[in-house]
């Protein structure tokens, strides 16, 4: 956290640890919904005993979409843990990549934002491919 308090304000750093915390309480409780709902589907799957071949293909094409939004919600969750680790234990916005600071405007755009928005352009560009570090 020392590395950026240089650039961004201890009031702002507060605001976007508030921002980060609000962002991963929601987060766990859309995941704990998600959670629920596809086992409530799945009870009712195996109460329906889906005898057509339609029904079949429509339950696993739910199944499937609730796995893709469970797994971008993972990500998330994932990105603001790792925001909140920086936070806490320093590195917090510093970009991962070149080492310079996040400019404070990004930061509050994207609170879990890892890189500058230069690397992050230039990975994007890349097709999000790894990037080693400048």
């Amino acid at each position: 956290m020392e590395n950026t308090m240089s650039t961004v304000s201890a009031n702002v750093m507060q605001v976007l640890s508030n921002r980060l915390q609000q962002r991963r309480e929601q987060l766990a409780a859309q995941l704990r919904q998600r959670l629920h709902q596809a086992d409530e589907q799945q009870e009712m799957a195996l109460f329906n005993n889906y005898a057509i071949d339609a029904d079949l293909a429509e339950a696993s094409q739910l199944s499937d979409t609730d796995i893709a939004l469970l797994n971008h919600e993972l990500l998330e969750l994932r990105s603001v843990d790792d925001a909140l680790a920086r936070l806490h234990h320093g590195g917090y916005g510093q970009c991962s990549r070149c080492g310079e600071a996040i400019l404070e405007a990004r930061l509050l755009a994207q609170p879990e934002a890892e890189m500058c928005r230069d690397c992050q352009t230039e990975l994007e560009l890349r097709g999000g491919s790894k990037m080693p570090p400048r």
